[in-house]
């Protein structure tokens, strides 16, 4: 019972962090859309700030719309493995 709470409770952690992942490339690909407001593709995150993870390589609005696309797949998985849990019982000795 008590191994079943534990992987519900990382289970949930994994997809908070999902979740605040697709948000922030979602933000980055809505502000790229907007060819207007901007000469090029730039990664306005705040994952990319804080940890570099986007790299500085040169990005296309098919690159942010493809990792933006896996996080949301990645995301919703998540959530049905969340869903799934919740309505799962634990052993019960």
């Amino acid at each position: 019972m008590k191994h079943f709470k534990t992987i519900r409770i990382i289970a949930a952690i994994v997809f908070l962090i999902s979740l605040f992942c697709t948000v922030d490339l979602g933000l980055s690909l809505l502000f790229n859309t907007g060819a207007v407001y901007h000469d090029g593709y730039a990664a306005h995150s705040l994952l990319h700030a804080v940890f570099g993870i986007f790299g500085d390589g040169v990005w296309t609005f098919d690159m942010f719309f493809g990792k933006f696309e896996t996080s949301a797949w990645i995301t919703y998985a998540l959530l049905v493995v969340n869903v799934v849990l919740l309505f799962c019982k634990g052993e019960r000795k």
